[in-house]
This record gives structure tokens, C-alpha cells and sequence, in this order.
């Protein structure tokens, strides 16, 4: 049985020195897994660092007491970034989850003209606040070591800014299937559902995005980012087949 995982972020870890959880984490540790003192846990910094050792309660203070220090390479080769268009929180809940499964090293979302959910500035923190909490337990259960960045940024600024040594847009109208090997980085684009206006892909284009079509199926929007991540890091020998 895999011991208990908690997110301690951007702390170093040294050798015989206590970790303290944060209080969600300890909170998570004593209530809800009713951990006893002695009892072997982990924690990562999302800077790539593992720590183990015993977990202890004092007070309202919970701590691992460090034995051991790794540095796994649990990280895609490949960097991977997802341009989500704006979908629903349940949805985007969904997508933010299973793209740091899949080893996802950037998330951005952007609003897109048929994007029918909504996302106002007084809101926007809030739910970047969520998503993050999202990334964390993701990375808890799965195994990274490393936080994947996030950002909620415009479309356009997103199609100009964002770089990669390819860059794709996922779109019904091309014909063309995505070149996934001798790269270390790519991009995806999905749109929301009905995907991007033909003025979107159009502007796109014009700031070096391929249009590209990875299979024969329509697939939703909250599938098709993941599957195309899960295509690049299969070309890139992240995920093993035979």
C-alpha cells in the first residue's frame, strides 16, 4: 500500500529536520486517514524534491520528521502545454484534474467567442484558487513532484505568447494529423463546445498555429486535450506500449 502524500510548497527538505503540514494537510492527515504518530509519510515541494519519514502530532501541529531525501523523475520529457477554451466549472474541474495525471506542464485557459460558460474578474481568483487546490490533490494522488503552472489569460494573447516547438489547434475542418516526434515541447488548443470560430482559427494561423485532427471521432472538449496529451507523451516514450 503506497504511504500518504502531502503538498508542502516551495519548502527544501533537509535530513533529520520537521516538516510541517499546512492545515488542510494536517487536517487530512488526522481526520480524515486517522494517521498515529510513527506511521510513514511523504511530502513534495512541487519543485521536483521528496521527503519521508514518520509523521508526528503536537497540538494543533502536525510534521514528518525527514529520513530520507529523493528526486524521482516522475516529469513528461516531453513539456506539454493545454490551452483549454472556457468551459463549465464542472467540466474545467475535470480537464484541470486529469491533464496533471497525463503529466501536463502548462494549463491556460482562455475565454473563446462560443464559450458559453462565463468567468467575470470578480470571480476569476476564486476559481484559479480552486483549480490550484484541484492541481495539488492531482499531484498528491498521481505521483508528480512538480506543480504544473496555470493561468487564465485572452485568447489572442494566449495564440501570440505561448510558445512551443509545435504549436496545434485542434479543429474538425483540417485534415491533417499532428507531428509528435523529434520535439521536446507542444501545444494543444481546444475549444469550447462547438470549438473555435473560424475567425479564432484564423487568427491562430496567422500567429504560427497549425490546424491538426487527431482522429476519425468527434470527441468533447474535455476529451480532446487529454487525449491529445496522452498521444504526445505516448511519441515521446513518457507512456510505455508494445
Amino acid at each position: 500500500m503506497a504511504i500518504p502524500r502531502f503538498y508542502i510548497p516551495n519548502v527544501t527538505f533537509q535530513i533529520g529536520v520537521r516538516a510541517y503540514l499546512p492545515p488542510a494537510a494536517r487536517h487530512h492527515a488526522g481526520r480524515v486517514l486517522r494517521m498515529v504518530a510513527g506511521e510513514k509519510a511523504s511530502v513534495f515541494n512541487g519543485l521536483g524534491d521528496i521527503a519521508t519519514g514518520p509523521i508526528s502530532f503536537e497540538g494543533d501541529d502536525a510534521y514528518i520528521t525527514i529520513e530520507s531525501l529523493e528526486r524521482p523523475k516522475t516529469e513528461s520529457p516531453l513539456s506539454i502545454t493545454l490551452v483549454q477554451g472556457l468551459i463549465s466549472a464542472e467540466k474545467l474541474d475535470y480537464v484541470v484534474e486529469k491533464a496533471v495525471e497525463l503529466g501536463v506542464s502548462r494549463i491556460v485557459i482562455v475565454p473563446s467567442i462560443r464559450s458559453t460558460a462565463k468567468l467575470p474578474e470578480d470571480r476569476r481568483d476564486r476559481r484559479l484558487t480552486r483549480w490550484s487546490d484541484i492541481m495539488h490533490s492531482a499531484c498528491e494522488q498521481c505521483g508528480r513532484n512538480s506543480i504544473p503552472t496555470l493561468e487564465f489569460m485572452q485568447f489572442e494573447k494566449a495564440m501570440e505568447t505561448v510558445k512551443a516547438d509545435r504549436r496545434y489547434m485542434l479543429a474538425l475542418s483540417s485534415t491533417v494529423a499532428p507531428r509528435l516526434t523529434r520535439i521536446s515541447s507542444v501545444a494543444f488548443a481546444v475549444g469550447p463546445e462547438g470549438g473555435f470560430s473560424a475567425n479564432e482559427i484564423a487568427m491562430a494561423t496567422k500567429f504560427g498555429w497549425e490546424s491538426v485532427l487527431i482522429g476519425p471521432r468527434v470527441l468533447r472538449t474535455e476529451t480532446a486535450g487529454l487525449v491529445a496529451a496522452t498521444l504526445a507523451n505516448a511519441a515521446s516514450g513518457d507512456m510505455k506500449f508494445y
